[in-house]
């Protein structure tokens, strides 16, 4: 018994430095390589203590091998965006502008039964209200409503209450995201000259941003 107790205590403490080290991410949202790595950091802890023939180091290698794997994995997708998407599927466009995408919701193998109960969940019951349903990489539904179909701010009366649609990523880390610039129809020629008219160089951009209205944000490391 006491053994038990033991190996149960060594077990736990390790599981609990190893999720706090791998991150937030990996506790509030399961991606395809967090859900792996939960799966089998769950089946190393309980086979040395389900079988006491099994040495307790059989167990803590994988799991610091695994942390590190984790670790490094996620340093790599912060410098180079585009190996993300080796590790998970990128989000899937399924509502736009009120209009469903029949042929997306084949893709990520979703019914349109599935889809309006994430709607009804968001408070929304008209296909035609919503702006964007996302299905994330996490498996969650993002429901955003359309400009007429939200409470109106104060810059949204100032704007006339206009339909800019939703921000993506342009640049990050000095890369150029095609998958962005497809969905807004622009080109790379006019992200250079947006982010040269504003002083920028592509090289220093840390996190560019565009909406469907032609609205852009710039961030770098020093702002």
């Amino acid at each position: 018994m006491a053994t038990i107790i033991i190996r149960t205590i060594i077990i736990y403490t390790i599981l609990i430095g190893a999720m706090r080290l791998m991150g937030k991410r990996q506790i509030g949202q399961l991606e395809v390589s967090d859900l792996v790595s939960t799966l089998l950091l769950s089946e190393l802890a309980a086979l040395p203590i389900e079988n006491h023939d099994i040495p307790l180091i059989y167990s803590v290698i994988p799991t610091v091998l695994l942390m590190a794997i984790e670790i490094y994995s996620a340093a790599l997708q912060r410098k180079y965006p585009k190996i993300k998407n080796l590790f998970s599927p990128r989000p899937s466009l399924l509502i736009k502008m009120g209009e469903p995408n029949f042929e997306e919701l084949e893709k990520c193998r979703m019914s349109f039964d599935e889809l309006l109960i994430a709607l009804r969940k968001t408070g929304t019951t008209d296909v035609s209200e919503v702006a964007y349903a996302i299905l994330e990489q996490d498996g969650s539904v993002s429901v955003l409503p359309r400009a007429y179909a939200k409470p109106a701010t104060a810059s949204d009366v100032a704007a006339g209450n206009t339909e800019s649609g939703m921000f993506r990523i342009l640049i990050e880390k000095g890369t150029i995201n095609l998958n962005s610039l497809n969905e807004l129809n622009w080109d790379e020629e006019r992200v250079l000259n947006s982010a040269n008219s504003q002083g920028y160089d592509v090289i220093d951009i840390e996190l560019m941003l565009a909406d469907d209205a032609g609205n852009v944000r710039i961030y770098t490391k020093g702002e």
